[in-house]
């Protein structure tokens, strides 16, 4: 006899057919667009990927919805290409200064109303979390459970099959401006594609690099991208902590461009070859050439001087990483487990700057997944793309989803509800 295995609180059924899945990180400098197609519960194969630049947000926020908008299209038209596949739909990354978060209780009152509590109904907890979130300038992005409470007792992880007559839900809240979403949204559907879904950058990363194991037993992640660094914190596994510092790979270039009154594209070039947050790393005697604005003759510049330019602003942002981890209420964040990724943390140097002045328990991430991954998507730059992917993975197939203006909302080839809100999703607790 043959027997079937219930699904655990947020664990998604067995797949009736693959599905195609596509998932659009828009990052400070560039547009990353990824599709894929699901082969079972939690895995996936990549069937093609773009990658173009972008120039449209600032510090991780949306600066010109045009602008954004010519570079998704741009990254769907090329994997398109690459694919032969007509995009539809995408789950979209978002972040930005403008994203906050609250930890939060809530009774859930209709829970257990057949005797015992249903997987339907945990399935039910993140959208009720969400509605009773709602804030005036404020819209959710995730109601994420983190730990039940039943008749009293907190701690409880998974209370399927309890039985219980006063549910409570802590969750972690995630929220961000109506103006500032919009107008992501705006730019993604004016290229074409509707959102599904949209996914807070650092959890999409720590997605694809932390293990089960660093979740339960508590890490943070913090994505070093061009505008921003996006932080997420972990206990027990369950995120507890997300927040976003206004500084990332921009600012290491903006600094090389005012010292040397050099272009930008300059800037970018000599970080990018150049740079080192120890300036002893370089040569004493190496010079690097740079374009100076204004003037047809370069400028030679000792290559340690941009390393102790980099260093600085370097030691700034692990300052600033250091602060959100006493916020997030990180214990003893000497010896605390820091997962580095972002195209940012890619900068020579950084994780041994790290090691030595914040917690000697860092390394840099990158995509670990199960599943097959190009070589060329297994760097920190695409952490989030392949993690948003791993998120939708996750995700249940069909939702249970309210009329929009008493009409069934559309739905994708998947037939999972489009995006007519920021519906929650639920995380597994498992």
């Amino acid at each position: 006899m043959t027997t079937t295995k219930k699904p655990a609180f947020g664990e998604t059924m067995m797949m009736e057919e693959p599905r195609l899945l596509t998932a659009i990180d828009i990052g400070t400098t560039k547009v990353c667009t990824i599709v894929a197609r699901q082969t079972g519960p939690t895995d996936f194969e990549i069937l093609g990927y773009s990658v173009v630049p972008h120039e449209g947000l600032r510090k991780g926020s949306l600066a010109d919805v045009t602008l954004t908008e010519q570079s998704v299209r741009a990254s769907l038209k090329e994997v398109e290409t690459k694919t032969g596949l007509s995009i539809q739909s995408a789950y979209v990354g978002v972040s930005g200064t403008h994203v906050s978060y609250e930890n939060r209780w809530d009774t859930i009152d209709w829970a257990g109303e057949h005797g015992v509590i249903t997987h339907e109904d945990l399935m039910r907890v993140p959208n009720a979390v969400s509605s009773a979130s709602r804030k005036v300038g404020r819209q959710v992005i995730h109601a994420i459970p983190m730990v039940f409470s039943l008749d009293g007792k907190r701690g409880i992880r998974n209370p399927m099959g309890m039985h219980t007559s006063n549910l409570k839900v802590k969750s972690h809240v995630v929220t961000g401006t109506p103006s500032a979403i919009s107008s992501l949204v705006e730019s993604v559907t004016a290229a074409g594609v509707a959102v599904t879904d949209m996914i807070l950058v650092p959890l999409a990363s720590s997605e694809a690099v932390l293990t089960p194991e660093e979740k339960h037993r508590g890490a943070a992640v913090a994505d070093i991208g061009g505008g921003s660094t996006d932080i997420v914190v972990f206990k027990g596994g369950s995120v507890c902590h997300t927040s976003v510092v206004p500084v990332g790979g921009f600012q290491f270039t903006n600094d090389i461009c005012h010292t040397y009154n050099t272009p930008y594209e300059a800037a970018e070039a000599a970080k990018l070859q150049y740079a080192h947050t120890e300036p002893h790393a370089a040569p004493i005697r190496e010079e690097v050439s740079l374009p100076v604005i204004g003037r047809t003759l370069q400028l030679k510049v000792a290559r340690r001087d941009i390393c102790q330019i980099t260093r600085e602003r370097a030691q700034e942002i692990v300052r600033l990483i250091k602060l959100k981890l006493v916020e997030a209420q990180v214990e003893d964040v000497g010896m605390s487990k820091l997962v580095l990724t972002g195209g940012s943390a890619n900068l020579r140097g950084l994780e041994e700057l790290v090691r030595r002045t914040l917690t000697s328990r860092v390394r840099l991430g990158i995509p670990i997944a199960k599943s097959s991954i190009p070589n060329e998507l297994r760097d920190a730059r695409f952490s989030t793309a392949v993690g948003m992917i791993l998120w939708a993975v996750r995700q249940p197939r069909y939702e249970q989803s309210p009329l929009v203006n008493g009409a069934a909302p559309r739905t994708d080839q998947n037939g999972t509800p489009l995006f007519s809100r920021l519906l929650s999703r639920v995380r597994s607790l498992a």
